[in-house]
């Protein structure tokens, strides 16, 4: 049986777009399918990877409607702006977007809004204002929430804070939120405050210093994210410190922060719920897809969140505290 040649072009593009391999990750897909790039800013941290998982868990997925691509970002703006490029040239129907860095995605984010392709920006922020709708907690306020948490643990004392790569939107807003939750304390005093970008290892040897540097001085631990928090705790327990009387409290309720707070080794885990920054960022995706026809599928909506149609630009989901009174629920 003879193809024509319309269908032989059609069948063509068709092997070369499944064989395509994109950010290391070899994807097939089918041509009625909605195509969205998923752009983790850094697959190799334990938020980032719940994040991409939660993406592909979205309903829309499991039936079939959406294929997914997740590009890992590595921590490098250059290598998301990258990303985007590809997602503009390969044609994919819309882009979730967790930026890395502030300022630096905003170029990339401003080329994909002139190619017309529907970007929501997810997790972290960025300085441009063409995308198409976010979904992300407030940071500020997360850092706000920490600061009053160890305030109400340790009212006076020295305190040291760990913080995320400077420059990210998170970074910026939990830093100011920690400065204004600490501000209610006047007895507690900031000594120490650096980036460990994000890092386990990191966030350990930030605190094997400060341990050598202030014997016996430091009160509180203040971590932008759990990873540099139980870091942190690996020093503190090899030093011998009393992890009760020397409270750790950090932000995102990874699984390993969640068994920490039940262990008692973490006092509170700020948990960002990865599934509404995840399948919520999707539904806002094929609502500019498919418009207003379009039902959002993620169990988020209603029980944590508001649709409200689809329409709004930013969309901001609620903090949750975890401390060893509700831990187990979340396990």
């Amino acid at each position: 049986m003879q193809m024509s040649r319309r269908n032989l072009l059609k069948a063509g593009a068709g092997m070369a777009i499944g064989a395509a391999t994109l950010a290391g990750t070899r994807i097939a897909w089918a041509e009625d399918k909605i195509r969205i790039a998923a752009l983790s800013f850094g697959e190799s941290g334990e938020y980032m990877k719940a994040w991409s998982t939660e993406i592909q868990n979205h309903p829309a997925v499991k039936s079939g409607m959406v294929e997914i691509t997740v590009f890992d970002g590595k921590y490098d703006p250059l290598t998301q702006a990258n990303q985007i490029d590809t997602a503009i040239t390969q044609q994919f129907n819309a882009i979730v977007m967790a930026p890395f860095d502030l300022q630096a995605s905003a170029p990339p984010i401003d080329k994909a809004a002139q190619a017309k392709i529907p970007l929501i920006v997810s997790a972290l922020k960025t300085k441009s204002t063409n995308y198409t709708a976010s979904i992300i907690v407030n940071d500020t306020e997360g850092g706000r929430i920490i600061a009053e948490e160890l305030g109400k643990r340790v009212p006076n004392g020295n305190v040291v804070l760990m913080e995320g790569p400077i420059g990210q939107s998170a970074q910026i807003e939990r830093r100011a939120g920690v400065d204004a939750g600490l501000a209610k304390f006047p007895g507690l005093k900031l000594i120490e405050a650096k980036t460990g970008n994000w890092s386990r290892a990191e966030g350990q040897a930030l605190m094997e210093n400060w341990l050598l540097a202030h014997p016996g001085q430091i009160n509180g631990v203040l971590a932008e994210n759990d990873e540099m928090a139980l870091g942190a705790i690996v020093a503190m327990k090899s030093a011998g410190i009393d992890l009760k009387t020397v409270p750790v409290l950090s932000i995102d309720g990874i699984p390993d922060a969640k068994r920490a707070v039940k262990k008692g080794e973490l006092a509170v885990s700020l948990y960002k719920y990865a599934r509404a920054e995840g399948q919520g960022a999707v539904d806002l995706a094929l609502h500019a897809i498919k418009g207003d026809s379009y039902k959002p599928q993620a169990e988020i909506w209603g029980s944590l969140m508001d649709w409200k149609g689809g329409k709004e630009k930013d969309y901001v989901v609620p903090w949750l505290v975890l401390d060893s009174s509700n831990v187990e629920k979340y396990m």
